[in-house]
């Protein structure tokens, strides 16, 4: 995967940005990119939303069940298992209705919202090392896809701001309009 890049300049920046400045980047990214293809939905808004949380959750347990309840892959999944009463906060209505928006999205977007969400989840309940490898492959690929898919690709320094060297990695609690 890192050989898409022309050098190691990118992987090496972000190695110094904690898991919330390469969540909030990768959430930037995600809002230009729908602002560009100009998708509007009360569904995008609310994800919007609850990624954000991370950024200044005292709790990520909890915000982990949150992000959960919107994520496209768990509410299109089509195990017979799988229903409304398993969100926690999604009524009936509203899983359904979330299930028949995220069913239409298009590829694309579908990616980035998982490459998205892959970033505040994939090391919650584990060490996050050196680096947090995995999140870190998670903000390369979706730096690749805005350099692919997006005309106006967030400024990388203002995530400088959040160090991988402030909380085991995860960097201190910070307002998402501190990226602005």
């Amino acid at each position: 995967m890192l050989h898409l890049f022309k050098s190691k300049t990118i992987e090496n920046h972000f190695k110094t940005i904690s898991i919330t400045g390469r969540l909030a980047f990768a959430i930037k990214c995600l809002e230009q990119y729908i602002k560009e293809q100009q998708l509007e939905s009360t569904w995008l808004d609310k994800l919007i939303d609850v990624l954000w949380d991370f950024t200044t959750s005292e709790d990520l347990g909890e915000w982990d069940k949150k992000i959960s309840d919107l994520d496209p892959n768990n509410i299109i999944d089509k195990h017979p298992d799988n229903k409304a009463s398993d969100y926690d906060s999604l009524t009936e209505a509203e899983f359904n209705e979330l299930k028949k928006y995220y069913t239409g999205i298009s590829d694309a977007l579908s990616l980035l919202i998982d490459l998205t969400i892959d970033i505040g989840t994939s090391n919650l309940y584990g060490g996050t090392g050196k680096y947090s490898k995995y999140t870190l492959e998670s903000t390369l690929r979706v730096y690749l896809f805005a350099q692919e898919n997006i005309d106006k690709i967030p400024d990388i320094n203002k995530f400088k701001i959040s160090h991988y060297s402030e909380r085991h990695g995860w960097g201190n609690s910070i307002e998402k309009s501190a990226f602005d």
